[in-house]
């Protein structure tokens, strides 16, 4: 059925000037590859205000919520599980942000102007990926497309946000390439009550959070982004990918933290080789190596209190992976080959000697995996089930620690899920699945400087996922409640006397969502859905008895309240406009540990988008029309290394803004 569903074009008003489609990929198994719920985005249609990744997925998908830091760089919890407990990848590759503290996300690093589509895998059903303990996003970028095409378009919006970005793509049968660049620059934002970030950071209870009197009105950020690919088909049967991207962003303000980042560059790259029919035992091999390195520079240059210190982090990673798929007796069939290193590596100081405490001790996480899925049809049942097998270790410099117990570590760990969907009529089906899954510690949570815990374990989850969809008429409903057994989680508490400590806890999480689209007529439609999940911890006396301030809170940090979303959506292939309301209830939160209380909020987007003629189209539209104050999930001590006593700064969301783009295509 050809319309927009419930995730829809509010995903298109975050991502710049693109086409995107967003996949959601539930644990469900359909020949020849899991079904999901599909939004594409009509080629006429580019909403633009932020090209943060974080953002967009949070006012797309109700069981998705971004955590606030800043203007951009902003991360992702999905069901619950964030940071390293999800794997963000770009076509396939990992990238990993380089600071301690989360400002340099992983989705923060790709333009919006390169994607294509977004897939969202929930739970823990990916074997393809080392680490994909509660779920997985990857980003599928674009390809280039054969002829001459060029795009250029700008956007304006509040708070002096500019953006331009053109692509250049062609080819040829045999070849085809792409080049791309965007420059995007921004004010601070301000919250509802005319606040902007530095006037918040006025707030924080860390007198190293305010701002400077000659820096209170700098811009928010400034970015600039590169990329390019090239597509050779080489015969009948192979084909060749090189891609690249560079992202550099610099003066980025970060309130919440001590620190701003003063450079964030980002350079990854690609090779993907494949090779197709090439008999009974290989319908596709591919092999793909990637490399990708941020060097990320903090400073408190901008703010108000001591001398000026900085902090140089950098983080490496490097891969390859190799893959047959083989149709054998109307199974389709995979093996895998996953290699993996990443080096992690930070240091601060002051600015004439940035190298006084070590923070990150040069430290290498090398994962050989090793993995195979299949998928077979049975009538009106689909099975599918995969089966993974990790070797890890970790090293780090022993003389850089500084940490008597300092150590390195090994982990093997077995992943599996088996799943299946049965079509009980042409309208609906019901779906189950059952899957474990694991992720080691990072370096942060083992070494860093004063927080560090060398003994942790590495987190298992084991989790049921069920659902139900159906369609009746013009109605198409989908419901999926999940359940989560977290053994070992690793977790933040407060500590006397430092910063933060990491821990392995028992804890669960449970919840659900559910979607329902009625398609009015042609052109009009409503859109509407709602998320739940509950974290808990399965035991309190079990961190009680490792943290030295009192623990009593059962509640697990960091985990979103009830969110839906409502919207009349207008689509008559030349204009489309929409009105959405997205709301929230308020949060749960752990008290013991830094959390504060987040309250709940509704707010309502408007948009357009309209074809000019000649290649013009037009967009714009109004986020947060009736300028409310609110905030979302950013409270919690484990987001940041944080000095003791003090509670992290609740950063607001942006009040009313305004955006529009301008864009010419030939």
């Amino acid at each position: 059925m050809k319309k927009f569903s419930l995730l829809s074009l509010a995903a298109v008003a975050a991502l710049a000037t693109e086409p995107v489609t967003i996949q959601k990929i539930t644990v469900e198994a359909s020949a020849p590859k899991a079904d999901g719920k599909n939004i594409v985005a009509d080629e006429m249609v580019k909403f633009s205000r932020q090209s943060d990744l974080g953002e967009m997925l949070s006012g797309s998908l109700p069981e998705i919520t971004h955590v606030r830091t800043s203007a951009i760089g902003n991360d992702i919890v999905l069901r619950g599980f964030k940071k390293d407990n999800i794997n963000v990848t770009i076509d396939d590759a990992k990238i990993c942000g380089a600071c301690p503290n989360r400002m340099d996300p992983p989705a923060m690093h790709v333009s919006s102007s390169q994607i294509a589509e977004v897939e969202v895998q929930e739970g823990p059903f990916d074997v393809t990926q080392f680490g994909s303990l509660g779920g997985a996003i990857n980003v599928v970028t674009k390809d280039p497309s054969k002829g001459l095409h060029t795009e250029v378009s700008a956007t304006l919006g509040s708070y002096d946000y500019r953006k331009i970005s053109t692509t250049v793509e062609g080819g040829n049968d045999v070849v085809q390439a792409l080049i791309g660049y965007s420059r995007e620059t921004s004010g601070q934002y301000k919250d509802g009550d005319g606040k902007t970030l530095t006037q918040q950071a006025d707030n924080a209870s860390m007198a190293v959070q305010r701002y400077s009197t000659a820096h209170k009105n700098d811009d928010a950020y400034e970015r600039e982004n590169f990329w390019a690919k090239i597509v050779g088909n080489i015969g009948d049967n192979q084909k060749l990918t090189l891609s690249y991207f560079g992202d550099r962003a610099d003066n980025v303000l970060y309130p919440r933290y001590g620190m701003d980042a003063l450079k964030d560059d980002t350079d990854m790259f690609k090779a993907k080789y494949q090779l197709f029919a090439l008999g009974e035992y290989s319908d596709e091999l591919s092999i793909e190596a990637y490399h990708s390195k941020v060097e990320h520079d903090m400073g408190n240059d901008f703010r108000a209190f001591m001398a000026s210190s900085v902090s140089l982090v950098d983080a490496t990673i490097k891969g390859v992976r190799a893959e047959n798929t083989a149709s054998i007796a109307e199974t389709e069939i995979t093996f895998g080959l996953d290699l993996s290193k990443r080096n992690w590596n930070g240091t601060k100081g002051t600015r004439a000697n940035p190298y006084t405490i070590i923070q990150l001790p040069d430290a290498d996480t090398e994962n050989i995996g090793v993995y195979a899925k299949a998928l077979k049809t049975l009538g009106s049942l689909d099975l599918s089930g995969g089966l993974r097998y990790d070797d890890t270790t970790i090293d780090a410099d022993q003389s850089l620690t500084g940490m008597s117990t300092t150590k390195d570590r090994d982990y093997t760990n077995v992943s599996a899920n088996v799943l299946g969907r049965y079509h009980y009529s042409a309208n609906g089906n019901f779906f189950v699945g059952a899957g474990q899954s694991s992720r080691v510690p990072d370096a942060r949570e083992l070494y860093f400087a004063g927080a560090g815990n060398t003994n942790l374990n590495e987190t298992i989850n084991r989790e049921i996922d069920m659902g139900i969809e159906h369609t009746l008429g013009n109605l198409h409903l989908k419901g999926t409640l999940f359940y989560s057994d977290l053994k070992d989680y690793i977790y933040a508490y407060k500590v006397v006397g430092s910063t933060t400590s990491f821990a392995n806890i028992d804890a669960r999480i449970v919840g659900g969502d559910i979607t329902a689209d009625y398609a009015l007529n042609k052109e009009w439609t409503i859109e509407s859905g709602v998320a739940y999940q509950k974290g808990t911890k399965k035991d309190v006396a079990q961190l009680d008895s490792l943290a030295t301030l009192a623990q009593t809170d059962k509640d697990l940090a960091d985990i979103p309240p009830l969110k839906g979303r409502v919207a009349l959506v207008f689509d008559d292939s030349k204009n489309y406009a929409e009105a959405e309301l997205i709301a929230a209830r308020h949060q749960t939160y752990d008290v013991n540990n830094g959390e504060q209380a987040i309250g709940g909020y509704g707010i309502l987007n408007l948009k357009y988008g309209t074809e000019l003629g000649n290649g013009f189209s037009l967009t714009a539209g109004i986020n947060n029309f009736f300028d409310r104050t609110y905030a979302v999930s950013n409270s919690y001590i484990g987001l940041t290394t944080i000095m003791e006593g003090a509670q992290p700064l609740v950063l607001n969301e942006p009040g009313r803004n305004f955006y529009t783009t301008l864009s010419y295509k030939f």
